[in-house]
């Protein structure tokens, strides 16, 4: 009678309990590697979003600062009169209307996905808020400015500066009705540059938040 060597069986045993505690702790490092790189994924495309964001709010400050100079000169009594080209210059600014959008894209796509709690409580909660009131002003002020844009300047240029059909009547500077509206229409900019700043740097700082999350 052959004798069983328990032994034997015990390092067997312990053989293959090794193995398969190996082989699971494997499996769970894969998946949460797996784990880890989607959620890097996520939050680098997020921070590319916002990289998109920042240069379009930067751009749109300097441009429209520079268009509010400008109309702060045609508004002034005290500088001298400006050129046939700087006028049409100006004129031109004034004839142009620009917006802000957002590039949101990954916000949304992580929220459709259900893979939103891969992401810091903390930080969904900062992302939620940014995405849901971070440009609220200046959609409010954005949408005050295309109103008067629409009611007040678009006539004007049409019936008093552009009115005769041979190029910019110059002479409507001149007018009270031109100085109230272009002043107004000043004043809306301030607002516009001030919530783009806003804008600009609530981003950069989601921006820095996201950066410190990265695994």
């Amino acid at each position: 009678m052959r004798k069983i060597s328990w032994l034997d069986h015990f390092v067997n045993l312990i053989v293959v309990i090794t193995g398969i505690s190996v082989a699971f702790a494997l499996n769970n490092w894969n998946e949460e590697k797996k784990t880890n790189e989607l959620h890097d994924t996520y939050i680098q495309a997020m921070i590319d979003d916002l990289d998109f964001d920042i240069a379009e709010l930067d751009s749109l400050v300097k441009y429209e600062s520079e268009s509010l100079k400008i109309f702060r000169r045609l508004l002034s009594r005290s500088e001298p009169p400006l050129s046939d080209d700087s006028l049409n210059i100006a004129f031109a600014r004034i004839a142009s209307l620009n917006s802000f959008t957002s590039k949101n894209i990954t916000y949304e796509s992580i929220k459709s996905s259900g893979k939103f709690e891969l992401l810091d409580l903390k930080l969904r909660i900062d992302i939620i808020e940014f995405y849901h009131s971070g440009y609220d002003q200046i959609d409010e002020i954005e949408s005050y400015y295309r109103m008067n844009f629409d009611n007040q300047i678009i006539p004007i240029l049409l019936n008093d500066a552009y009115g005769t059909g041979t190029g910019l009547n110059t002479d409507v500077i001149k007018s009270d009705k031109f100085r109230t509206v272009l002043g107004l229409h000043s004043s809306f900019l301030a607002q516009k540059i001030q919530a783009y700043q806003r804008g600009h740097n609530l981003a950069l700082k989601l921006e820095r938040e996201l950066k410190a999350n990265l695994k």
